[in-house]
C-alpha cells in the first residue's frame, strides 16, 4: 500500500545512509519524496543526477528525487522521516518547531536522548520513533547500497493506544515493499535494545575497522561483546528494562544479517567525522554512574573512539562534515 500521492508528501531529513535508503525505497514505490540535505552541493547532485540505489541482489537503479538544503527550511509535507544523527539534532530543532500540528515526524536516531530533545519542539501526537536494523552504506552524496535486511519498528515513545492513520499507512507501505515492519505500542524498550546493540557493534567495528559480520569470526571479539553486554544489561535493569540472553542472540543475528555492512560509527571514523559514541556508549556510562553501576569497558571504548575520531579529524585539518 502506498501513501496517497496527492495528499501525503514525505520529507526525508538527512542525506546519510539511512536517509538515502528510505528515500530510494519510497521513490521506487511511487511515493513523492523530498530529501533535505546538509549541503547545497548534495541537494544539487541529487536533483541533477538522481539517487543511485543498489539493492540487496546487486541490481542498481537510479530514481529521481527532489532535494533541498536545510538552510532553505523544511518543505511542506505530511510525514517527516528524521534520519540525521544525534549530534546534528540540535541544528534541525528550530525548523521542526514550525511544522504544522497535523504533520507527523518519525525519528530514527541511534543512541538515547533524542526523545527529550524532540519533545521540546513537538507535541506527543506529532512525534513518533522508529528502530531500524536495515543495513545501508552511503558511497557518495547520491549513491547508497542496501547491505542487509532488518526490522523497522515504529510507535510512540511510551506505552500508548494511539493508532495514528498516517503512521499506520507508512508501516503498511513498508510491509508492502517487503520490509519487516511493526507498529509498536511503545518504542522505549526497543530503543534500549537498539542502544545496547549499537554499543556492542559500532565501537568495536570502528576500533578494529571491520564489517559487522567479522565480529563473529573471532573468539576475542565475541568475548568482548558478551562482557559489554553484561555491563549494559545491568544499566538497563536499573532503568526498569529487562534484558536477557535472548537479546544478545538478537545482536548476533543483526551482525549476521548485516555481515558486510560497515557500521555508521566506522563510516564516520573512515570519513574523519565526529561519531555518535557519546549518545551510545557515553549514555550508558553516564546512566551507570547515576545508578552506581560500574561500566569500565564501555568507558574505555568511549575514550578510545573519541581519541581515534579526534586524531582523524585533526589529521584531516578540521571537521570536514
Amino acid at each position: 500500500m502506498l501513501l496517497e500521492p496527492m495528499t501525503s508528501q514525505v520529507v526525508v531529513i538527512g542525506g546519510g545512509s539511512v536517509g538515502l535508503l528510505y528515500a530510494a525505497r519510497l521513490a521506487l514505490a511511487g511515493q513523492p519524496v523530498t530529501i533535505v540535505t546538509r549541503s547545497s552541493l548534495q541537494a544539487n547532485q541529487l536533483n541533477e543526477r538522481g539517487l543511485s540505489f543498489q539493492k540487496l541482489n546487486g541490481e542498481s537503479v537510479t530514481v529521481p528525487v527532489s532535494a533541498s538544503p536545510i538552510e532553505e527550511g523544511l518543505p511542506e509535507g505530511n510525514l517527516y522521516l528524521l534520519t540525521v544523527k544525534q549530534p546534528d539534532l540540535h541544528s534541525v530543532l528550530p525548523a521542526l518547531q514550525g511544522l504544522d500540528f497535523k504533520a507527523r515526524v518519525i525519528a530514527l536516531q541511534n543512541g538515547m536522548g533524542h526523545y527529550e530533545l524532540l519533545r521540546t519542539v513537538l507535541t506527543e501526537t506529532q512525534c513518533f520513533f522508529a528502530i531500524n536494523t536495515e543495513g545501508a552504506r552511503r558511497l557518495s552524496p547520491r549513491e547508497v547500497v542496501h547491505t542487509g535486511t532488518g526490522t523497522l519498528r515504529v510507535g510512540s515513545w511510551e506505552t500508548s493506544d494511539c493508532n495514528d492513520p498516517l503512521i499506520r499507512t507508512f508501516v503498511e507501505w513498508a510491509i508492502s515493499t517487503g520490509m519487516e515492519a511493526i507498529y509498536e505500542k511503545a518504542i522505549q524498550p526497543f530503543a534500549w535494545r537498539k542502544l545496547i546493540a549499537n554499543a556492542l557493534i559500532n565501537p568495536l567495528t570502528a576500533l578494529f575497522e571491520i564489517p559487522n559480520g567479522a565480529l563473529l569470526e573471532n573468539s576475542h571479539t565475541q568475548q568482548l561483546m558478551r562482557a559489554l553486554f553484561v555491563e549494559a544489561a545491568a544499566v538497563a535493569a536499573s532503568a526498569g528494562q529487562k534484558i536477557e540472553d535472548a537479546d544478545l542472540q538478537e545482536i548476533v543475528s543483526i551482525c549476521r544479517n548485516t555481515s558486510r555492512n560497515l557500521s555508521s560509527m566506522l563510516q564516520d571514523i573512515k570519513k574523519r567525522r565526529p561519531t555518535e559514541v557519546q549518545s551510545i556508549n557515553g549514555y550508558l556510562v553516564q546512566a551507570g554512574k547515576k545508578a552506581g553501576i560500574p561500566t569500565p569497558l564501555h568507558e574505555t571504548l568511549l575514550r578510545v573512539i573519541l581519541l581515534k575520531s579526534d586524531m582523524g579529524i585533526r589529521k584531516e585539518g578540521g571537521d570536514n562534515r
